[in-house]
């Protein structure tokens, strides 16, 4: 019998076949400089993207575009195979990208960078065009951004307004990106609540997910900085992470909003061994050692992220777990493309640019 996830899902695996492979990724590093990235990427699935960026750039430039580009156009083309309960679904996994690119506006906004410098970085998904994104950074002001949102009836808006006497107060962009965040889980959760099926299961389960990996951040973010209890204290009244932290994620998140005051990076590695993310923040922390960076977490919880969304390439064929597992995978390959590209740029040698991709079976 057809489902309604039969005609996508054969999409899906159709752009899945496009995906670059690990042989082309071979050739990518063996090229000499970025220019040569994007003309091999020009003979790929790529080629539309690339040659409509080189009209205005080259290099570098032209590759960050033409990836963006290229990314922003699957997320539009893929809603197109959706109708009713399951696109729905799919709007809420690629909400996120319409919350980056408000906070990318607002960060323009706050560091006075050109318009389109930020438009550049931009990615059309969601409620907002590419009409919406010009009017955005044209705004003279954070607060005129919030205020256009609002006369737009933006389902962000009201959280961004409640948020701004504490960005006024403190100047802290921190506060608006935390209400955005809220926001959109929020709202996911809520669209949500009715369904009571396999698929909305499966999307709750991965919202859960990036909501805990989003507060491990957080806390850790915390924990480097020495003064953030002080901060907090200040601000709400104690030292507890919780004014910070997203609700609605699973047994790391719980764990972190029980917390009396902001606990050390060794004390979040052992008190969180024992959910998903345990083996990623112990891999983490042995590359904090040698870096001395939080990037090093970050990209070990991403790319735990990563690894159990590809998983759903290899569960039920029919449900929205391909579409996640294929989004999981682009998103990577966008990752990879961009690190060889600026590695190239920046004349890394082959193992440096090497040791940055996630190159994983599908």
């Amino acid at each position: 019998m057809e489902t309604e996830y039969d005609y996508p899902n054969a999409r899906l695996r159709a752009l899945k076949s496009r995906l670059i492979t690990r042989a082309q990724y071979a050739e990518l590093l063996e090229l000499a400089n970025v220019e040569a990235v994007v003309a091999q990427l020009a003979r790929t699935a790529y080629q539309d993207a690339i040659n409509a960026a080189l009209v205005k750039a080259s290099g570098w430039e032209c590759l960050s575009d033409a990836l963006r580009r290229d990314f922003a156009n699957t997320l539009a083309r893929i809603t197109t195979f959706f109708r009713d309960a399951p696109q729905c679904l799919w709007l809420i996994l690629i909400a996120r990208w319409e919350m980056f690119s408000i906070k990318t506006i607002l960060r323009g906004q706050q560091q006075h960078i050109p318009a389109d410098e930020v438009l550049a970085a931009l990615i059309p998904a969601g409620d907002l065009r590419a009409p919406d994104f010009d009017r955005l950074v044209q705004q003279t002001s954070v607060r005129a951004v919030v205020d256009l949102l609002a006369t737009w009836h933006h389902p962000s808006a009201r959280a961004l307004l409640g948020a701004m006497p504490r960005y006024a107060e403190h100047n802290d962009l921190a506060e608006l990106e935390l209400a955005l965040d809220r926001a959109r889980y929020s709202l996911a959760l809520k669209e949500l609540a009715p369904r009571a099926d396999a698929n909305a299961d499966i999307v709750r389960a991965v919202l859960r997910d990036e909501i805990d990996a989003t507060n491990i951040l957080t806390v850790l973010r915390l924990s480097e900085w020495g003064g953030s209890g002080a901060r907090l204290t200040e601000r709400y009244g104690n030292a507890s992470p919780a004014p910070l932290l997203i609700a609605g994620g699973g047994r790391a998140s719980q764990v972190l909003i029980a917390q009396k005051e902001i606990p050390s990076g060794e004390q979040i590695a052992r008190e969180l061994r024992d959910t998903i993310f345990g083996a990623a923040l112990a891999r983490a922390a042995t590359r904090y050692a040698e870096t001395h960076t939080i990037a090093a977490f970050e990209d070990e919880l991403e790319a735990q992220l990563a690894r159990g969304q590809l998983a759903f390439f290899k569960r039920d064929p029919l449900s929205i777990g391909i579409a996640i597992a294929y989004l999981a995978a682009r998103v990577n390959e966008v990752r990879n493309l961009r690190v060889i590209g600026r590695g190239k740029a920046a004349e890394w040698t082959r193992a440096e640019i090497e040791k940055e991709l996630r190159l994983w079976q599908n």
